[in-house]
Parts: C-alpha cells; sequence; structure tokens
C-alpha cells in the first residue's frame, strides 16, 4: 500500500447519493370497497326497502267457475345506515414545503395522497367489521354499520346481528372453519338468491380455503420456458352451485372483531358504497408559519339485501 494515500473517510463534503424516490411496500388495497358500486345519498340517515317471493306452493289451482279469493299481501320491509365521516389532517410548515428534498417535489402534496390511501382502508374495515350504527351528537363521532352487522344468515356461536333492530352480534367462542361450513354458505346463500360469487377473508383463512380438497383440481402447469408447477393453492372454488372467487383480504388481518375471525360469502351486486361527499382535501386556516389541510370524504355500506349473503363467524385465526 502507498504512503498517505487519500481515503474516501478523510475528503471533505463527498457528494451524497440518496435515490431520488420513496419506497412504500404497505398494502394499501381494499378488495371490497374497489369491487361494489356507488350510491349517492342526499341525508345521513337513509333507508331503502326490500321484498321477497312467497314460497312456490305446488298445490296452487283454482275450481273452474269459482269466486276469486284474495289473500292478505305483504309489504316491503327497511333497510337503514348512517354515514360515518373519515378525516386526518396534515399540516407542513412553510420551510419544511420549500427546501428540496428527494423523492417529492411537495411535502403537501405527498401527505394529502398518503392520508386518502389510508382513508380509504379505514372505510374498508368499517364497511365490514362495523357491528351497529352510531347516531351522531356533538360529542360522538356517527358510525356505520357494516357486513358483520347485516348479514343474518350465518354460521355463528355467539349471537346473530339484527340489522332491523341495529342489534350489533356478540362473538362466541373461536370455532374451526370447515369445508362444511364454506359448502353450507354458498348453498344457503344460493337459496336465497344469491349467487356466492366472491368469498372475503383474511390471508389466515384464505390459506385455510386452500386445504380444503373438495371441489379442487391440483394440476401440473408446463409450458414454454417455465418449469412444471404445482398448484398448492387455488383462488377459485367451484361448488354444486357454480365458481366462487376466494379473494384474501390484508384488512382483514386486523384484530377487531368482524375482520380475522369472519369469513363473508358475498355478491358485489347486492352492495354498494353510499356516498354523500366524495373525498375531498381543504386548506384549512393558516396557524402560525405553517400550511394546514384536512382530508375527508362522508361514506356508508349500502346492503340491498343481506339475505343473499353469508357469513363464517367465530373462525379461530388460523380456522384450525
Amino acid at each position: 500500500m502507498p504512503v498517505n494515500p487519500l481515503i474516501t473517510p478523510s475528503v471533505v463534503k463527498v457528494k451524497e447519493d440518496v435515490i431520488d424516490q420513496i419506497f412504500n411496500f404497505n398494502p394499501s388495497d381494499a378488495p371490497l370497497v374497489s369491487m361494489i358500486g356507488r350510491q349517492p345519498i342526499d341525508n345521513v340517515y337513509f333507508e331503502w326497502q326490500r321484498d321477497a317471493y312467497r314460497t312456490p306452493d305446488q298445490t296452487r289451482g283454482a275450481i273452474e267457475g269459482a269466486d276469486a279469493t284474495y289473500a292478505a299481501q305483504t309489504e316491503p320491509t327497511l333497510l337503514n345506515n348512517r354515514t360515518q365521516i373519515f378525516q386526518d389532517t396534515v399540516s407542513v410548515s412553510n420551510t419544511a414545503e420549500r427546501v428540496k428534498k428527494y423523492g417529492r417535489d411537495s411535502e403537501a402534496k405527498r401527505l394529502r395522497m398518503k392520508k386518502m390511501i389510508e382513508l380509504k382502508r379505514d372505510i374498508e374495515a368499517a364497511a365490514i367489521a362495523s357491528g351497529a350504527t352510531v347516531t351522531g351528537t356533538d360529542a360522538v363521532a356517527p358510525k356505520m354499520r357494516g357486513l358483520y352487522g347485516f348479514i343474518t344468515n350465518d354460521r355463528v356461536i355467539g349471537t346473530s346481528p339484527d340489522p332491523t333492530t341495529n342489534t350489533a352480534p356478540v362473538a362466541g367462542a373461536l370455532t374451526a372453519f370447515t369445508e362444511d361450513d364454506l359448502k353450507l354458505g354458498i348453498q344457503t346463500a344460493y337459496e336465497n338468491g344469491g349467487d356466492a360469487s366472491v368469498v372475503l377473508c383474511s390471508p389466515a383463512h384464505k390459506v385455510r380455503i386452500s386445504g380444503f380438497t373438495g371441489g379442487v383440481q391440483r394440476t401440473n402447469e408446463v409450458g414454454g420456458r417455465s418449469a412444471a408447477v404445482v398448484n398448492a393453492a387455488f383462488d377459485f372454488y367451484r361448488s354444486d352451485f357454480g365458481v366462487t372467487k376466494i379473494v384474501p383480504n390484508r384488512v382483514q388481518a386486523g384484530s377487531t372483531a368482524g375482520l380475522r375471525n369472519t369469513v363473508y360469502i358475498v355478491d358485489a351486486d347486492k352492495l354498494a358504497l353510499a356516498t354523500l361527499r366524495g373525498f375531498e382535501s381543504e386548506q384549512l386556516a393558516t396557524v402560525g408559519d405553517a400550511k394546514n389541510y384536512q382530508v375527508r370524504t362522508e361514506v356508508s355500506l349500502l346492503v340491498r339485501d343481506e339475505k343473499p349473503l353469508y357469513a363464517i363467524r367465530d373462525c379461530t385465526v388460523s380456522g384450525a
């Protein structure tokens, strides 16, 4: 080694090498909110009507020439929900906004976009796991009812909800989630007018479903330059009543009741995100040497009819 070489630690002001990007691999998806449509509403409390046909009667017949008789008629029944305000705030000093930064030009724009994504996942969690509505006051935030509080056809160890009386479900002892539970849920949904087109579940319950042996074909795929692949999991479950897509939901990995302890069998066309106010970002009053923003939206869940849906409640975290 030569004498007295200049080495890097001795160099004055070595230029920084910073990748001009910000990486964020935290999940941002919200499968339920993404798959359902939107329904504009005009009040914080809203109602809708659902009706049903009578049971088919093979003995129904009329005697020739007889007078007509008139049976009592049934009226549609009402369901309801309340809106929930989802909001978050951002405050950025004018100096922090002005200085040059790696990975973004504007800290305020980056943070407002980040808040919208976070709020979308908050909506996803509430639309799934909220058990009952809460009426808003000057001291209490209003809350919507989610799938957890709407679906009355279920496998339950505790107590089922009653959306007509705003009664939340009561969780029971956690029990294994079996293939028979899934089959019964799909059949019940079908018998009540549903297609059982989607199963929403936690990642752990997706793994559990992939271990079911009925209604699945394990094959090797060989093609092109790819090696043989053994299908150890499946994304669609074929039952006697059609094909059901299995959708793992990262939000349902949360520990709240109604998320990781419940598997939902739904149809997207039976649901909608009821929107009173869409996403908006508003600059608030200036306080000090900073700019302040509020990002907000006001929405709820519309379940057009809960009978064609099904919930497998009180499942253990792994399903086993």
